[in-house]
This record gives C-alpha cells, sequence and structure tokens, in this order.
C-alpha cells in the first residue's frame, strides 16, 4: 500500500528503509548538559564588538528556527500513516526538542534571553526569515497532497538543510580559525549531524511519494519549487546582511559565507533533482569545504552504524576546577 494508506499492523513494516534515519539519530544522541561553555562565556567577554555581535546574531538566528519547528514531523504521520513512520516522525521531533534546549541554554549564559523577542520585533531580516519559514508549517495544515509535498520540500530543504547553515558556519569558522567558541562548536557539530539526518529523510519521502503519486508532483512542481527556494535565498541573504550589520571579524567574512549559502543551495537542490540555480565562485567555495569535511563527511562512514566519536560522552559537563 502507498504511503498515503493508512496500515493499522505495527508490522511487518512496508518501509524497513525508513528506519535507519531513527537509528542514525539514536546513535548520535546528545544532549548540551554534556558540553562545557565556560571557556565560551570567557571568549565572549574577550570578543571585539564585530565577532561579539556576529556571535549573539548567530544564536538567536538558530534559536529562533529551532524553537519553530518541533512540531512538523511530530505530525508527519499524519499524512503518512505508517507505525515505521510515526518512529522516524517522533524521534525527529524529540531531537528538535534538544536542539531548542541546547540553544535556549545558550542564550541564558550568554544574557540573550531578553534580546530574543527584541531581535524578533526589531529586525526585519530576523522576522522576515521566520515568516518565510513559517509559510512552510502553515502548506503543512490543509489536505492537499501536492501542497503537502511542497511543504515537505521547503521543509526538509531548507528549515532542515539550509536555513541553519550560514550560522553554522561562521560560528564553526571561529572555532577552526581562532580556537574560540568549543562548546558551541561542540553543539553545533552535534546539531548540524542531526539536521543533515532530518534533511535526507525528506529527500527519501519525496522521492517515494514521486513513485507513488506522480501527479502530486507533476507539471509544474520543480518550477513552484525554484520559485519558492529563490524567494527563501533572498530571506536568508538579507539575514546574513543582518549577522554581518556590526562589520566583518578578522575570523571569518561576509563574502565566504554567501558563497557558502549559494553553494548549500545548489546541493540541497541537487539531492532533490533540481538545477542549481545560483551561481558561485569557485575559489571562494573551495575555501568552505573544511565545513562539509569536518561536520559531514567524516561522520557519513559510520553515519547509521555507531555513535559519533567526535565528542566523548558524559551525561553532565564539569569545570576543570571541580575535579581538584
Amino acid at each position: 500500500m502507498p504511503l498515503t494508506a493508512p496500515r493499522l499492523a505495527y508490522r511487518p513494516y512496508e518501509y524497513p528503509e525508513l528506519l535507519r534515519f531513527r537509528d542514525a539519530i539514536r546513535h548520535s544522541y546528545w544532549v548540551h548538559t554534556e558540553f562545557s561553555f565556560q571557556s565560551d562565556l570567557q571568549d565572549h567577554a574577550l570578543a571585539d564588538e564585530k565577532e561579539r555581535s556576529l556571535v549573539e546574531r548567530a544564536l538567536l538566528a538558530i534559536a529562533q528556527v529551532e524553537l519553530a519547528v518541533k512540531l512538523f514531523w511530530a505530525r508527519v504521520y499524519d499524512r503518512f500513516p505508517k507505525p515505521e513512520i510515526a518512529e522516524v516522525g517522533l524521534t525527529f521531533a524529540e531531537s528538535e526538542v534538544r536542539h531548542a534546549n541546547a540553544y535556549a541554554h545558550l542564550l541564558e549564559l550568554l544574557g540573550l534571553e531578553e534580546a530574543f523577542g527584541q531581535a524578533l520585533e526589531g529586525a526585519s531580516a530576523l522576522r522576515d526569515r521566520a515568516q518565510a519559514l513559517g509559510e512552510a508549517l502553515r502548506r503543512a495544515q490543509g489536505k492537499d497532497l501536492r501542497e503537502y509535498a511542497l511543504a515537505l520540500f521547503l521543509f526538509s530543504a531548507f528549515t532542515e538543510h539550509v536555513s541553519l547553515f550560514s550560522q553554522f558556519y561562521v560560528l564553526m569558522a571561529l572555532n577552526r580559525r581562532g580556537n574560540r567558541y568549543k562548546g558551541i562548536s561542540n553543539a553545533i557539530e552535534a546539531t548540524s549531524k542531526e539536521e543533515n539526518v532530518h534533511g535526507l529523510f525528506g529527500v527519501e519521502l519525496l522521492r517515494l511519494l514521486r513513485t507513488e503519486h506522480p501527479e502530486a508532483l507533476g507539471e509544474g512542481f520543480q518550477e513552484e519549487a525554484l520559485r519558492l527556494a529563490q524567494g527563501l535565498f533572498r530571506a536568508e541573504e538579507a539575514l546574513l546582511d543582518w549577522l554581518f550589520s556590526a562589520g566583518e571579524p578578522a575570523l571569518v567574512g561576509h563574502r565566504e559565507t554567501l558563497e557558502f549559502l549559494k553553494g548549500r543551495y545548489n546541493q540541497v537542490l541537487a539531492l532533490h533533482g533540481l538545477p542549481p540555480p545560483f551561481p558561485v565562485d569557485e575559489k571562494a567555495l573551495r575555501d568552505t569545504e573544511w565545513f562539509t569535511l569536518e561536520l559531514l563527511a567524516d561522520k557519513e562512514v559510520d553515519f547509521f552504524n555507531k555513535r559519533s566519536v567526535a565528542y566523548a560522552r558524559r551525561v553532565q559537563s564539569f569545570d576543570p576546577e571541580e575535579l581538584f
């Protein structure tokens, strides 16, 4: 039976291959209390105004997305009523809660809780990005399968695979090039791996839909998807201007981050069988390849089989002074 046909029996699974996405999240499980952010607070206190502004705005932008997306995957079973899809969706939803908790904790540590609401009210770029991503959530509430397919495309491709990654990039660059923000870097590394799994699940669901319901993704679907993608890119480009509005710190620049963002868009659209719409500066893009190598390539070898070896597992972080 197709994805959209209900199945009451738990087993046998009709789509057992989808459970690898559930297992990937289980094996990558993390909570923010595993990481120490003590050195991050010192790094932030010693940073110049340009760097401090970039870090604060990047964390505010990440938190805004993480707080908004928790329910999409929890409701995917309503559209595709298979127990195995419910397991993946609910596992994803739980991971989104962990992400939201982590970045809310970082905002609290940096004294930015009040700034969160102020930024949404005052920063048009942050607000516009929130509205653009909210459109995907609204589309998912309708009954039309084509509209839901577009919502799934927008959500999995951009909310999960793109919208956070320019912020991830600038924060990871500060760690890579300046050996700063180690705790934040650990959280971002763990988050980015899980967001990538979420996005790949969306790719797989759309592939199945295209096979089982070609009419839903038929004439005009690709054109509309590309049009919406370009609109979302404009929102992300404006957000990037906002992130760097205090100026460029010495360790990471606006132009390289923009080229990274365009390259990321093109890669994600290619996963969905769409042509790359954004020309990129290949030389500038080569300077960003470390991000993919560090956060994705080295983990895909054991992605679905064992825990990440990039950080030590522990229940709680420790302050070095507490050990002596």
